[in-house]
């Protein structure tokens, strides 16, 4: 990379931190602990057929890309002896590699060494970037697609070739089967450039449509599954209504959603820097404003669609899902601090910039010691469960069943008796996991009846039961509880 400007160099610094946290990725203790509750249905599923997969997949409420790839990695993984969760660790830092390499080629070349450098290392402290490129998820998969989807809308404005209508299709298409909530900022990219065109190049409406059409054949054999998902989310879904906090969360995802102070804080640097762009872009030309603000249009664009849809139908904004909106933001915020000539605008817009940093440098250190400290705990939990010969669990949730399969072949296990578990035959499950089943009518005397052992129940929220309990842990809605029996202390049915 050649260096040309004092920019240039504050660019090369940012890459080179950025190689620095992408090795940490690679080191980190997190690479080796569950962070997040979804990541053990995402280890139980994908023990399954490729088949099984993609419809559990369906009866969820993702699409099924990530689990695809998940599965690819797993049984790779497998043929060489390599544990799961670290194969699916490594997967999920692979998109920041791939964003590494784009932002020093191809964002490099268009807007310079600083915006590239500020935008992936923004990638890699910001919000909670850092451990949803580590998670067993599909968020950093969402963020690479929504980058290159985001970058081919501009080359789009820009030169308007073929090439790049071909990509902004196909990787609309990848955002939408990865994750809803990227292809909802594909979406607001769309009606954007039908907006660009309508005012500026009526002539390119028909390649537009074809694009849309095209993006819409592509994505048709997942339309009935989606169409099923969102019966099952009106049905039932615990996200919480909308409210001023959750928006001003939302609003301040860019820098960490936790603390409204903080968010209230980013959201005042982004409308300042807005502000400076509009002052030194005086002399820009119409289209060049318009390219350089539609990243900040579709970050509030997801935003407001998915409020619009959460009054409508049914609540679904949770601000760890703006990820992939939040970085095509954050590659806006580093092209603008690039474009700002004046020195005085310059400095102003640096000491904003490094604020957010500092937050997100502070807030990703007390983020993943919080991870790694929670993993090791729950990961000790369910250890001292199955590593008691005496031990009995007791899955008391037909959706619990399939994120706590994996154990059920390490200890005597009992999952409550259904037909299915997110449409999977219970039959199947049987070739593939040890368990046995019980009726919930059943379960205390179920219970009774095992008095000997050491009893442990899986739930949602504390279980409704005559027998006594006390719980041993919780986390994002997931109860542990041990009965008490004569292993303990006396069982009590209240019969």
């Amino acid at each position: 990379m050649e260096i040309t400007s004092k920019r240039d160099i504050f660019g090369m610094i940012f890459f080179a931190l950025s190689a620095i946290m992408l090795g940490y990725m690679f080191l980190t203790p997190l690479n080796h602990y569950i962070m997040h509750v979804d990541e053990y249905f995402t280890l139980s599923v994908l023990t399954l057929p490729m088949g099984d997969v993609i419809n559990i997949t369906s009866w969820d409420v993702h699409p099924p890309l990530y689990y695809i790839l998940g599965k690819i990695a797993v049984d790779m993984a497998a043929a060489i002896g390599m544990d799961s969760l670290h194969a699916l660790r490594i997967l999920s830092i692979i998109p920041y590699i791939l964003i590494l390499v784009i932002s020093a080629t191809k964002i490099r070349k268009d807007y310079g060494l600083l915006t590239a450098g500020l935008f992936v290392f923004s990638l890699a402290v910001m919000s909670e970037f850092f451990a949803h490129f580590l998670i067993a998820r599909m968020y950093g998969w969402a963020i690479l697609f929504i980058i290159v989807a985001f970058i081919s809308f501009t080359e789009i404005i820009k030169s308007n070739d073929i090439k790049s209508w071909i990509i902004l299709t196909i990787f609309s298409v990848l955002c939408a089967y990865t994750h809803y909530f990227a292809a909802l900022s594909v979406v607001c990219m769309y009606i954007l450039l039908l907006f660009y065109i309508i005012k500026f190049e009526k002539d390119k409406l028909k390649i537009w449509v074809m694009s849309v059409a095209g993006a819409t054949i592509l994505y048709l054999p997942w339309i009935p599954p989606l169409i099923r998902q969102m019966t099952q989310v009106h049905a039932a879904y615990w996200i919480r209504q909308v409210n001023p906090d959750l928006l001003i969360n939302a609003l301040g995802y860019i820098a960490y959603s936790n603390d409204a102070i903080i968010c209230l804080i980013a959201i005042a640097v982004l409308i300042v820097l807005l502000r400076i762009y509009k002052k030194e872009s005086k002399d820009a030309g119409e289209k060049e404003r318009f390219l350089i603000l539609s990243g900040a249009r579709v970050y509030i664009g997801t935003i407001l669609l998915a409020v619009i849809f959460s009054i409508v139908f049914k609540p679904i904004l949770m601000p760890r899902y703006l990820l992939p909106a939040a970085a095509v933001m954050w590659l806006t915020i580093s092209i603008i601090f690039s474009k700002i000539k004046s020195k005085e605008l310059f400095m102003i817009s640096a000491a904003l910039i490094a604020l957010l940093l500092l937050i997100g440098i502070t807030t990703t250190i007390s983020t993943n010691d919080y991870f790694y400290n929670s993993g090791v705990h729950q990961k000790e939990i369910l250890e001292n469960i199955t590593d008691d010969p005496n031990s009995m669990l007791i899955i008391n949730n037909q959706n619990m069943i399939m994120y706590f399969l994996s154990y059920t072949n390490q200890t005597d296990a009992y999952c409550m008796n259904v037909d299915r578990v997110f449409g999977e035959n219970m039959t199947q499950l049987h070739k593939f996991y040890d368990f046995n089943t019980f009726n919930t009518r059943d379960i205390d005397k179920l219970i009774s009846n095992n008095t000997g052992k050491n009893i442990y129940i899986i739930s949602w929220s504390d279980p409704v039961l005559k027998t006594s309990t006390e719980k041993i842990d919780a986390w994002a809605g997931v109860t542990i509880s041990k009965a008490k029996t004569s292993n303990g202390t006396s069982v009590s049915t209240n019969e």
